[in-house]
């Protein structure tokens, strides 16, 4: 009966509109006041200690790190060279600005392993441009809003890491996990652009030469090596997610002050004060998260759920697709951050139990969640967009459902053939 009201006020208030982090706090908060009145007493006192041992890892040390590279990527103007370097490859096929963006946020996604920041930083630069060439508004924005999905699976990732520390698992094998399946969807999402924009004669740019081309590769040479830095430190044994995470704010710092030469010092406080922001708010989720599971698991939810699975089917490419189902559905209603505190510690000894590998599902499980950015009514990537370009949120959403579908497949490719994702973790790591 408790497990039962805390879920409830938890939707309750979430379908209120109230921050998640808020809502999940308070549901706790009424499962532990309603305990004081049965017989599950539980102390009170477990709300602070629980809280505090959620946030209290130094891998998420690694989460304000690389926000705080991306606010500084976006300062230094790396965003806007990379999004050059993009158009000089693709801008001249069809699909024109649109594969721009695709293709700029393939190679954002391994600099700053967020994707709101990448939907943010190359749809502020792409989208006004689009509607200059007489791309239709809500498609410019759904193309942006899609391909930044792919921003949390290429590394570094910061839902990698937050998945890491929450069931222990290796960042560094997560990340190469990660590799193979962003290049799939980078591929599908590239191909759907493709054959839209052809239906549809959208226009695309001049052809650039091959001056031009090598001038857009020299601008995009600094930003380009940021990702080979971050994962070769992790591969090699030099550094640490978190101490990765390190070097890639160090290295953009490095780029804007003695490359570009247009970093300030009232520029880095204020990226910092963005990337504070942030990380408080998503510390204060990861804090109320951690009491959450705690009591969900006092209260037998990995058994419950567990055993009416089962109940169904014990056949695990069936129990895959009811757990991708189910995932689907949670990303449409719920943010990704309090789907994986919750249901990750009650999930993976599950499926570890039948076989499949960690590291497989953790990369199943992030690619599923990020298909809920774009979905309504709580896709975040929607929303971003929405407010730099101005078009309704079921408009984009409306345009976005061919990205949606392709994306699930994807998905399911990924979900049923776990080489694809054990490939690089497999030839790297003693396994």
């Amino acid at each position: 009966m408790l497990l039962v009201s805390m879920i409830a006020i938890l939707f309750i208030f979430s379908l209120l509109g109230m921050e998640i982090a808020w809502a999940i706090g308070l549901a706790a908060f009424g499962y532990l006041t309603l305990a004081q009145f049965t017989d599950s007493f539980t102390p009170m006192v477990l709300f602070a200690q629980q809280m505090t041992s959620g946030v209290n890892s130094f891998v998420l040390l690694a989460i304000p790190l690389f926000i705080f590279a991306g606010e500084l990527m976006n300062v230094t103007g790396v965003t806007r060279r990379i999004v050059g370097f993009a158009a000089s490859l693709v801008g001249h096929r069809n699909g024109g600005l649109a594969n721009v963006g695709v293709t700029a946020n393939f190679i954002m996604s391994g600099c700053s392993g967020s994707a709101l920041a990448d939907a943010a930083a190359t749809g502020t630069v792409l989208l006004p441009e689009m509607k200059k060439r007489g791309f239709k508004p809500a498609f410019s924005s759904a193309v942006i809003a899609s391909a930044a999905t792919v921003g949390p699976i290429v590394p570094p990732s910061i839902s990698f890491v937050l998945l890491g520390a929450i069931v222990n698992i290796s960042v560094g094998q997560l990340f190469l996990g990660g590799v193979v399946p962003g290049a799939l969807m980078f591929i599908a999402m590239f191909a759907i652009t493709w054959w839209i924009c052809r239906s549809r004669q959208y226009p695309v740019e001049t052809r650039a030469t091959g001056s031009e081309r090598v001038n857009a590769f020299i601008e995009g040479i600094p930003a380009l090596i940021a990702p080979g830095i971050i994962v070769g430190a992790i591969i090699m044994g030099v550094a640490t997610p978190t101490e990765s995470a390190a070097i890639a704010a160090f290295y953009v710092l490095f780029l804007g002050i003695f490359i570009y030469r247009n970093l300030s010092l009232v520029q880095i406080l204020n990226a910092a004060s963005h990337a504070a922001v942030a990380t408080s708010v998503i510390m204060l989720t990861v804090a109320t998260s951690k009491i959450f599971a705690w009591l969900a698991v006092k209260e037998n939810l990995g058994v419950i759920l567990t055993d009416a699975m089962l109940w169904v089917t014990d056949e695990v490419w069936a129990l895959l697709l009811m757990i991708n189902a189910m995932l689907l559905i949670l990303g449409m209603i719920m943010e990704i951050l309090p789907i994986m505190l919750i249901l990750a510690p009650v999930l993976f000894p599950l499926l570890t139990g039948l076989g499949i590998d960690e590291v497989h599902f953790g990369v199943v499980m992030v690619l599923n969640l990020m298909i809920g950015m774009i979905t309504p009514p709580i896709g975040l990537n929607l929303f971003i967009i929405s407010s730099i370009g101005g078009v309704g949120v079921i408009d984009i959403f409306k345009e976005a459902v061919p990205y949606f579908f392709i994306l699930v497949g994807v998905l399911l490719i990924i979900t049923y053939f776990p080489a694809i994702t054990l490939f690089l973790p497999e030839l790297f790591f003693d396994r």
